[in-house]
């Protein structure tokens, strides 16, 4: 792991060093020479240490030479065609997607987590519902998760901080804000439960987010103007999550003491809260899985909350009910880093189980 540790730092700086240059286009144009010689020389090393990767990761580097036989005879067609348009193409646009693709694919290498970043602030608005609301959204494999006789969703507001994916920063999409709307299931897998939410819609400020995690995680993200606040005072802190559905803005809030406490085992908070797999139906007979790492939370005790949005706007005629009734409880979960994994394609009638990128 030390050594692809290492290719990929070398990877890294030539890479960037690549799109650096391209601000002043010719050095750039020369230097992806450069980039593609070191990204080649890279390939060939992984080639020879391939055994102790997992089938996914030997697939990706398949794919990476596949493309690159591809750039190569691109590249020599347009040569006997003269094409100006496909030299950009040819010289410029597809190696660089591949340089792209190849730069990801070595971040990715050291590690299974698709996602890292920081969970903070995260205010939970926990309602008991009927367990019959939310069968049509249970994915196949998974059954719905009790605590003392309640079913729950719940509605969550919160701050992700240094977002990276595959182990990269995309500007303007490190920090935002998330509300979302979830419940909670579990999975019996060899001998044991794994517990787990479903996603009935996740809003977020970026449409880039959005297109990923719809893409290739199949959730329900959706694209609003957010914004946020912390008040801070003396004694209490006030967290304010807002979302605008057309020309209204939504609005959840949360008073809280300054001090944190540990949430208590057996605890309704630790029901909410320990829950480490995400399940997205893909069918009836398909379900994507998801582990989310994270170090159990604490908590800020909450003095006063407070609610003002469109639950039928915002989630549709299931969920209009949560309207007209009170959450069960109320929490602010401070949050920690968190990473997530690689998604699992589980074809549950067939039992079939692969990793899919």
């Amino acid at each position: 792991m030390r050594l692809l540790s290492k290719l990929h730092k070398i990877n890294k700086i030539f890479y960037f060093i690549t799109l650096a240059l391209y601000l002043l286009v010719y050095p750039g144009m020369l230097f992806q020479i450069v980039l593609g010689m070191v990204q080649i020389t890279i390939a060939t090393i992984l080639l020879v240490e391939m055994e102790e990767l997992d089938q996914t990761k030997k697939n990706k580097i398949r794919l990476y030479w596949g493309l690159v036989v591809i750039a190569f005879l691109l590249i020599f067609l347009n040569y006997k065609a003269g094409n100006d348009l496909g030299n950009f193409i040819t010289l410029f646009l597809f190696p660089m997607s591949i340089a792209t693709y190849f730069y990801f694919l070595t971040a990715n290498l050291t590690s299974d987590s698709f996602l890292k970043a920081e969970w903070k602030n995260l205010a939970l608005f926990n309602y008991e519902v009927a367990p019959q609301v939310l069968e049509k959204y249970l994915p196949a494999g998974t059954e719905i998760d009790i605590w003392n006789n309640k079913c729950y969703v719940s509605l969550v507001g919160f701050m992700f901080k240094n977002t990276k994916i595959l182990g990269v920063k995309i500007p303007f999409h490190i920090n935002f804000e998330e509300v979302n709307l979830r419940f909670y299931v579990k999975r019996f897998e060899n001998g044991e439960w794994k517990r787990g939410v479903v996603f009935i819609k996740e809003i977020v400020p970026r449409k880039a987010i959005t297109f990923i995690a719809n893409t290739l995680y199949r959730e329900h993200y959706e694209t609003q103007q957010m914004k946020h606040q912390i008040v801070e005072n003396k004694d209490t802190d006030t967290f304010i999550y807002q979302w605008k559905n057309g020309k209204k803005w939504n609005t959840i809030e949360v008073k809280t003491k300054k001090d944190l406490n540990k949430i208590e085992v057996g605890s309704e908070a630790e029901f909410i809260t320990e829950h480490y797999f995400g399940y997205t139906k893909i069918s009836e007979e398909t379900t994507f899985e998801y582990e989310v790492t994270h170090p159990r939370w604490e908590q800020l005790e909450v003095l006063n909350h407070n609610t003002v949005l469109d639950f039928r706007e915002t989630y549709g005629e299931d969920f209009e009910f949560l309207q007209h009734i009170k959450p069960t409880s109320v929490l602010l979960a401070k949050g920690s880093e968190i990473g997530v994994k690689n998604k699992r394609k589980l074809n549950i009638k067939e039992r079939v189980y692969e990793i899919a990128v």
